[in-house]
């Protein structure tokens, strides 16, 4: 384990700005974490726990230890005749876990294909897509407190999941360090084509056998259509969630907009892209970044913008939505 001073995180954030970490250390196991939380080193500064860097905004440096999970491993717990229970290293990376899956024609995340990320943030975020949360399959996680540094099992009433959240975001968020999480996954046909722009592109396809494979293939066609790749164009995904409104709300809108697109489940929630390009965001670009042209939802780094830059224009996106639908936005991502 080598604990580096000023290291460059440009490579370790999917919108490939440049922050420097005071100290940065790779750590590969629960023993590591324990050994690390003893070195006086970094005994009383800062910890940053970073995956993927998936989902996430780097507008400073970072002062204190950032610790980049490299935790790995799949392994099967226990299987019966219907379901499989896996334990995956906080580490892995998602989409391979989604592709180990749909490989052994398990049913559970194949709608979570190509969502870019570490397992460990997968239950932090509650990640989700095309009607599917992580939450779903989720069983519990294990995680060492950072200050305490006892182990500490979360199970799924625990994480206080919802949309895009989790007790890890706000009431403990910075405690702990996520070294592995289990999950159900289902031997037995269990396909959910309950969003529609996936159910639609399904039935295009006239698929004579429906399976994993080829409802994860569907979703990365799908993705590749109208989000740009992190590994040619800086970006973060989606940088704003959905927002909740209510009925009155709703109908006050969809009567000058009467094509509107909101999803109903238990709450109302409006298409935050269709919010931007209605106000004329979608496409935008200046010198260093801008909105992606294929789906408003996305801002990226076109040319070395700084996180102040990509941060200064998601507020110019909010103030204009706020001004046009009185609505105000909220980030996915995490702003550091």
């Amino acid at each position: 384990m080598n604990i580096l001073n000023s290291k460059s995180l440009l490579n370790y954030n999917t919108f490939k700005v440049n922050s420097i970490a005071e100290f940065f250390v790779n750590i590969k196991n629960t023993d590591e974490v324990l050994e690390l939380l003893e070195e006086k080193k970094i005994n009383g500064k800062e910890i940053f726990i970073l995956g993927g860097g998936s989902n996430i905004l780097f507008t400073k440096n970072i002062t204190g230890l950032v610790i980049h999970n490299q935790i790995k491993g799949i392994e099967i717990i226990s299987e019966s005749k219907d379901d499989m229970m896996i334990e995956i290293g906080a580490g892995e990376v998602w989409n391979d876990l989604v592709n180990w899956s749909t490989k052994r024609n398990l049913y559970g995340i194949e709608n979570l294909s190509l969502i870019p990320g570490y397992v460990g943030a997968a239950p932090i975020q509650n990640i989700g897509a095309y009607g599917t949360e992580i939450r779903d399959v989720f069983e519990e996680l294990e995680s060492i407190n950072l200050h305490t540094k006892e182990k500490t099992i979360f199970n799924k009433l625990d994480c206080k999941f919802g949309y895009r959240n989790s007790i890890f975001k706000n009431k403990v968020k910075g405690e702990f360090i996520i070294t592995k999480i289990k999950i159900k996954l289902y031997k037995t046909k269990k396909i959910n084509l309950n969003y529609k722009t996936l159910r639609e592109k399904i039935e295009k396809l006239k698929l004579q056998t429906l399976t994993s494979k080829s409802v994860s293939d569907t979703v990365v066609n799908i993705r590749n259509s109208k989000l740009p790749n992190p590994k040619k164009i800086g970006n973060a995904g989606s940088f704003f969630k959905n927002p909740t409104i209510k009925k009155e709300t709703l109908e006050k809108l969809k009567k000058e907009h009467p094509n509107i697109p909101f999803f109903k489940k238990t709450q109302i929630k409006i298409s935050a892209g269709w919010l931007i390009e209605q106000s004329n965001w979608k496409g935008y670009k200046n010198k260093t970044c801008g909105v992606y042209n294929k789906q408003s939802l996305v801002l990226i780094n076109h040319s070395n913008a700084t996180g102040k830059q990509i941060k200064n224009l998601s507020e110019k996106i909010k103030q204009d939505v706020h001004k046009k639908f009185n609505i105000l936005l909220e980030e996915e991502v995490l702003i550091i």
